[in-house]
């Protein structure tokens, strides 16, 4: 058993070593634990705690210091090598920082990479998980030391910090009468992250419906939902249903707010607030990621959806 990290922009996870059935997409720079071989392809367990099989050529074996340096992160100066997230859908590296520079790769939203130096001109040069070095606009990096991004350690103590486990106070009125004005800052902060989850769900709009598809090529509907709180520092568990261990946990409808998931049979949604909502559906009528609504008088109902809601799920304590 050793930790790898992906190299290509990205590899699809298989169910199964026989690359019949898809069940996830991984991206360039995240990390991985190899379990097992078989032929060309290797079982494994991504940091976020989901199994399967991709191709060997796709990663490659880290030492245990590398692992080690990954997995932490540490502030470190900024005229040094710091670790960034690709913040837009898709990305060109640049040979040179000009626009009119030759692209020497592109990677997906979501990507780890590694800026190098200070910003210059609006331009950051960057290294890929696969070495490539090249240059990027700076606005398409977020960094875990501006709590833009945040990620292992540091995601834990955000998170603690955010998502306080009083459940008394219902409103914002009633922190101010109960709780410190550490409290009311922090349903500010939830409101700014339920925002954010939004934004980046609806960079998604219009992108073709792909099973098991996390990128701007394609993306399924547990792939929107997990992408939109992964690029807030928040891992949701990866398929269409609440699971132990992850910070999703069932709520009324009626306490439903924007940012919150819906469950159907097989389906997930992100809510938007006034009955609607976006997913990513396979309906062939549609096939791409889309707004529907829960409103029977709205012209974005859909029947099938509003009648078939089995569970609503929140990572935010009451609101």
């Amino acid at each position: 058993m050793y930790t790898a990290i992906v190299t290509v922009p990205s590899v699809f996870l298989y169910e199964s070593p026989s690359a019949e059935n898809v069940s996830d997409e991984l991206l360039s720079g995240w990390l991985v634990t190899v379990q097992n071989r078989q032929g060309n392809f290797l079982e494994i367990t991504t940091d976020y705690g989901y199994t399967g099989w991709l191709e060997c050529p796709a990663i490659r074996r880290l030492s245990p210091e590398e692992a080690l340096n990954l997995k932490v992160s540490a502030k470190t100066p900024e005229d040094t090598e710091r670790p960034a997230v690709l913040c837009r859908g898709i990305t060109d590296i640049q040979k040179e920082p000009r626009v009119q520079s030759a692209s020497v790769s592109a990677l997906f939203m979501g990507s780890h990479v590694s800026a190098l130096g200070r910003p210059r001109e609006g331009w950051q040069k960057i290294q890929t998980a696969e070495g490539i070095c090249g240059y990027v606009p700076a606005v398409s990096l977020l960094f875990s030391d501006n709590n833009s991004f945040i990620c292992g350690d540091a995601a834990d103590a955000y998170r603690r910090s955010l998502f306080h486990s009083d459940r008394h106070c219902q409103t914002c009125a009633s922190h101010s009468r109960l709780h410190s004005d550490r409290h009311c800052q922090t349903c500010a902060s939830h409101s700014q992250l339920r925002q954010n989850v939004l934004h980046y769900a609806k960079s998604y709009l219009g992108v073709q419906y792909r099973w098991g598809g996390k990128t701007h090529a394609g993306i399924d509907c547990s792939g929107l939902a997990f992408m939109s709180y992964y690029m807030c520092g928040i891992i949701i568990y990866r398929d269409a249903v609440m699971m132990e261990g992850y910070p999703v946990r069932e709520i009324p409808f009626s306490c439903i707010h924007p940012a919150d998931l819906i469950y159907f049979p097989g389906h997930v949604a992100l809510y938007l607030g006034n009955g609607d909502y976006i997913h990513s559906t396979g309906n062939m009528s549609v096939s791409c990621c889309t707004i529907n609504s829960l409103n029977p008088y709205s012209p974005i109902y859909r029947k099938d959806l509003a009648e078939s809601i089995t569970a609503v799920g929140s990572v935010f304590c009451a609101s």
